[in-house]
């Protein structure tokens, strides 16, 4: 092996990577600046310019600069040219976008749609069939797209394409990727946990923009947590990292959906507060659970209070094991009942010992819902175009 011209390689990979890293987080910036940011030389930089302006990554344009003399060109990305398809399964309701290396949604469809109730090749058909109506949508008209990235929650096997487990969908051992692959031949396909989805993009578009060390918490119908270490998703050995929700709680608890008792999930994920809320009305939902609370009705305002006070243990896990910037709360039961992210933000610093009260940033995510479809997004660009970003 030619060790010299692997490192070489290897070298010009990085300062592509480089370079374009200066230009995405800085737009409008210029060749001479990013040579002097990046100790480059003028040469270097402007052969590394081209490349990706061939490549369809960034664009230039003009200066609008009063100054005399010549005028600066200055870059930016040009996301829009290498949109990718995007898609985020949960267990009631199916997503899939065209979203762009900027982080912009450029068209949403949603289906509700019971994964309980599908084999997991019907979940595929549905994918396929979703991102045909997305890429039919006039607006994409003639535009080339990367490939395909699905995200899902669970124990997600990247190199293999392997759901080895997903308890929210009570799936074992699903080649889900050779699945997929067999509908998308002709474009790349890659699979990601949720929650590491979410993670990437709030770092690279949201909340933890600037931050080397965080922690994004997502609560729906499942549990799951996405880690940000040195600037970079941590994934753990096996991309098993931030499975909170299985954290057992309590030995003699409730059984949760992987097998086992008294999992965190099982004292605050949306069927977990159903499920008792229906001890005391036959049909209620989350909306009863808050209607009873405000009312002043005990069982529901006990049922809230769990939720807030086991979500705050493990916030607490996070914060005194990684010792996080920021703590990121996410996932539809925060999103789509603002009441009880307001009383978690309102009550969480009064438990905190000590330093911890001060020693992290707590915050709702600003990506939403999107937070999912964008991170599968990004992590398929940068999979498909890993010489360049």
């Amino acid at each position: 092996m030619n060790t010299e011209k692997l490192g070489g390689s290897y070298i010009k990979i990085e300062n592509r990577k480089l370079v374009f890293s200066h230009i995405f987080n800085q737009p409008g910036i210029s060749r001479p600046q990013i040579t002097n940011m990046t100790k480059l030389s003028a040469a270097s930089v402007g052969r590394i310019t081209d490349e990706l302006l061939n490549e369809g990554l960034i664009r230039e344009y003009d200066s609008d600069s009063g100054n005399v003399g010549r005028r600066p060109t200055l870059l930016h990305v040009c996301g829009e040219n290498i949109p990718a398809l995007a898609v985020e399964l949960d267990r009631n309701k199916q997503v899939c976008a065209a979203i762009d290396l900027t982080g912009k949604v450029h068209c949403r469809i949603e289906r509700d749609f019971y994964v309980l109730n599908h084999s997991p090749q019907e979940i595929c058909n549905l994918v396929r069939e979703m991102a045909d109506e997305v890429m039919s949508k006039p607006s994409l008209s003639g535009k080339k797209f990367s490939g395909i990235c699905v995200v899902l929650p669970g124990l997600i096997c990247m190199d293999s394409g392997k759901v080895l487990l997903s308890s929210q969908f009570r799936w074992n051992d699903v080649p889900l990727g050779k699945m997929l692959r067999d509908l998308f031949p002709k474009m790349p396909v890659a699979l990601d946990n949720e929650m590491n989805a979410r993670a990437l993009a709030e770092s690279l578009y949201g909340e933890l923009r600037h931050e080397q060390n965080a922690v994004i918490l997502g609560i729906g119908s499942g549990v799951g947590a996405g880690i940000i270490a040195n600037g970079r998703v941590y994934r753990g050995d096996c991309n098993m990292a931030g499975e909170v929700g299985h954290i057992p709680m309590d030995p003699n608890g409730k059984m949760c959906e992987c097998g086992c008792y008294g999992c965190l999930q099982t004292y605050v994920a949306d069927w977990a507060l159903v499920e008792d809320a229906r001890r005391f009305r036959r049909n209620a939902d989350i909306n009863t659970i808050l209607r009873a609370a405000e009312g002043g009705e005990q069982w529901a305002i006990s049922i809230i209070e769990r939720f807030v006070r086991y979500t705050k243990i493990a916030i607490s896990y996070f914060t005194s094991l990684l010792n996080p910037g920021a703590v990121v709360l996410s996932g539809s039961l925060l999103e789509d009942y603002s009441v009880l992210n307001e009383w978690l933000l309102r009550e969480y610093p009064l438990k905190m010992q000590g330093p911890f009260k001060t020693s992290f940033r707590l915050s709702m995510s600003g990506l939403g819902r999107d937070g999912g479809i964008i991170g599968a997004a990004v992590h398929l660009l940068y999979k498909v175009y890993d010489e360049y970003l």
